[in-house]
């Protein structure tokens, strides 16, 4: 009788190690005991939910393995966190997933609206890094045209939309398709929604886009679940530890007091400081990498530079090695998913620190060598926005060369992912060169460096991502995402070049690819955008680098930038673009011969003036008998092209002036 219980005995550790099984064989156990704690397990979840681990086992066996739809919806269902801190690369998998899944076939494109309705529950409670999500936000938007997902997905871009995002277009599209549909209840929700300005500002309600069928009702009960259950615990608690928004207080400390909670008790530590003398015993294990695994170790790792226990050096080295055995040498064999889970710690960690680890420094120069660009590709991305450089040559042979030939004959994609890392590790090398080090005898990051250094590896990194971002807007011209990443690298450069406290002489404006690109693009809002980095550049950047301009080589780009406002004013707003192409770029060397025998429909002097330009021609169209004046209708549809002209017309009468004032004298 007692061997009869035990044959029937079914634990939790044993269901997910069956879990873990049915992801190696491509296929979902049929043991009936596993079917049987499948079907009570949901209701377990409900009320404790999964750890991390669990959570990541369940992920990967959804975007896996090739699951029926009732299978793939009672799994799903068991994803409820047991804290409301869903990891984010856990999101980010199942949003890709649902995206490349939704069109194959019925099947998958029903688990993909189960995979956006989990999403919606999870984006109304706020149960992860919102950011995650939010850098989708256009992506998903576009599938509200997709009938089978744009419930959940209008929900989604409820709860998302800040009062920045709503464009006319937006709302434009949001009609075209209610036009188009016999019933779109949800999307009529997000039009007004879109349409009243005093409700973007507002707090969102909840359950507004939710589904009366019954899996989309557990679904939303366990996730909603999640924090109700944690309040019955810890009352005193209204957010989690990953959500909290901490406000800075005057203090006389230097640290900042943080709290740490789980299921069944609270841990409560004064400031980080204590937190990490704590751990500051000799009696340290001999594996440090176990440090790696939590908030603690990490501070013991970033604080303790005691001599005799030489804890940074030793885990240097084990850093190092491991990374060499798992990833260089193939010494170890480590699963696929360990190998992420250990790339991942270390990314956490340098997140945590602010700065990277000279051990993967190393690492990533080897690995880099051979690595195909896509296996690990958003973790190993990111730890490149991490790396610090001991001189302008380790900068271009040890790591830009390497990567140049992934970048070069990589797609669309590794075009995006590539000058994304490149242009948050710019942003760092940026703060870091800012940041004052008090602690000299941290030599977990390396010796600190000159100004002078520092300098000239940001510029020359600088010029590398210019170049690499003429070469993506070459190749795919019309990609929006690639062009938006391109854009994104030119606003954000030109902020960290006016940075404070000491403003570095340089200046990076736009290659003419670039540049042009959107000067004659077909889509105002790329023209509008261009705008408002020209003119940023016109306030900031021109009298700046006249003031710290000590050679020629820092005029280059003032010069360039001339030729680049004038063909602008010329093109759009004068008409003269040929005729007065001497005084701009793209036409200057072209001849008159030559445009008669290659041009003989196209003028190239009115083709790009604001009437006739093909993005700004439809709206000059439909306000034929509205509008006198074209710029009146600029003030509206593209404001930022609209005060730039502006900008550059004043100044342009400036100068006639001055020069007529020197005449007279």
């Amino acid at each position: 009788m007692s061997d009869q219980v035990e044959d029937y005995h079914y634990d939790r550790s044993m269901f997910f190690n069956e879990l873990s099984q049915s992801i190696e064989r491509n296929k979902l156990s049929t043991n009936v005991l596993f079917s049987n704690y499948l079907n009570d397990f949901k209701d377990i979840v409900q009320h404790n939910g999964l750890v991390h681990e669990e959570m990541n086992i369940v992920c990967q066996l959804l975007c896996t393995v090739n699951l029926s739809v009732q299978n793939f919806k009672r799994i799903l269902l068991t994803l409820v966190p047991e804290e409301p801190s869903i990891p984010h690369d856990i999101c980010e998998e199942l949003i890709v997933w649902a995206l490349s899944a939704y069109r194959q076939n019925a099947n998958d494109g029903t688990k993909a609206q189960c995979i956006f309705y989990w999403l919606l529950y999870v984006v109304e409670e706020k149960l992860t890094n919102m950011d995650v999500i939010d850098k989708y936000y256009k992506v998903l938007f576009h599938l509200c045209n997709y009938e089978n997902v744009n419930q959940p997905i209008a929900g989604i871009i409820y709860c998302l939309t800040k009062s920045d995002d709503v464009q006319k277009w937006m709302i434009t599209c949001c009609k075209n398709i209610i036009e188009g549909s016999k019933s779109e209840p949800h999307l009529n929700k997000l039009l007004n929604f879109f349409e009243c300005p005093n409700s973007i500002n507002s707090i969102r309600q909840k359950g507004l886009f939710d589904c009366n069928n019954t899996f989309c009702k557990e679904l939303a009960c366990g996730l909603r679940s999640v924090r109700k259950e944690l309040m019955n615990i810890h009352p005193q608690f209204t957010h989690t530890q990953q959500l909290i928004e901490y406000e800075r207080k005057s203090s006389d400390k230097l640290y900042s007091k943080i709290q740490f909670v789980d299921v069944n008790n609270k841990f409560e530590f004064p400031s980080t400081e204590e937190l990490a003398k704590s751990f500051m015993k000799e009696g340290s294990s001999n594996n440090s990498l176990i440090l790696l695994g939590n908030v603690s170790g990490w501070c013991k790792l970033l604080m303790n530079n005691d001599k005799e226990l030489n804890l940074q050096h030793r885990f240097s080295n084990n850093l190092y090695h491991s990374l060499d055995q798992i990833f260089l040498s193939n010494e170890i064999v480590v699963k696929p998913l360990k190998k992420t889970k250990f790339l991942q710690e270390i990314l956490e960690f340098q997140k945590f620190a602010h700065r990277g680890l000279t051990a993967v420094n190393m690492f990533i120069f080897q690995y880099i060598i051979s690595w195909d660009g896509m296996e690990n590709s958003r973790i190993i991305y990111e730890l490149f926005e991490y790396l610090s450089f001991t001189s302008e040559e380790e900068l271009k042979y040890r790591f830009l060369e390497k990567l140049y030939a992934i970048f070069i004959t990589g797609d669309e994609l590794i075009y995006r992912m590539v000058i994304n890392s490149l242009t948050n590790l710019l942003c760092n090398l940026y703060f870091n060169s800012k940041k004052t080090r008090t602690n000299k005898n941290c030599t977990l990051f390396g010796e600190e460096l000159r100004e002078e250094t520092e300098f000239e590896i940001v510029k020359c990194l600088t010029k590398y991502i210019s170049h690499w971002c003429s070469i993506c807007i070459y190749n795919y011209p019309q990609e929006e995402q690639l062009k938006h990443t391109v854009y994104t690298f030119f606003e954000k450069v030109s902020v960290l070049e006016n940075l404070k406290p000491s403003i570095w002489p340089i200046w990076t404006i736009m290659p003419p690819s670039v540049f042009y690109n959107g000067l004659m693009s077909v889509n105002i809002y790329w023209l509008d955008r261009l705008s408002k980095l020209m003119l940023r550049h016109i306030k900031v950047d021109t009298d700046r680098i006249e003031d710290i301009a000590d050679n020629t080589l820092i005029l280059r780009p003032l010069q360039l930038f001339d030729l680049y406002m004038a063909d602008f004013y010329n093109a759009l707003h004068a008409g003269e673009l040929f005729e007065k192409r001497e005084e701009g770029f793209i036409f200057k060397y072209l001849k008159e011969k030559e445009v008669e025998k290659d041009f003989k429909i196209v003028n190239l002097n009115i083709c790009f003036q604001m009437e006739k330009h093909i993005a700004l021609a439809p709206y000059f169209m439909n306000a034929v008998h509205t509008v006198e004046d074209p710029l009146d209708l600029l003030q509206t549809e593209a404001p930022n092209l609209h005060k730039l002209i502006l900008t550059l017309n004043e100044n342009l009468q400036n100068d006639t002036e001055d020069e007529i004032s020197s005449i007279n004298l």
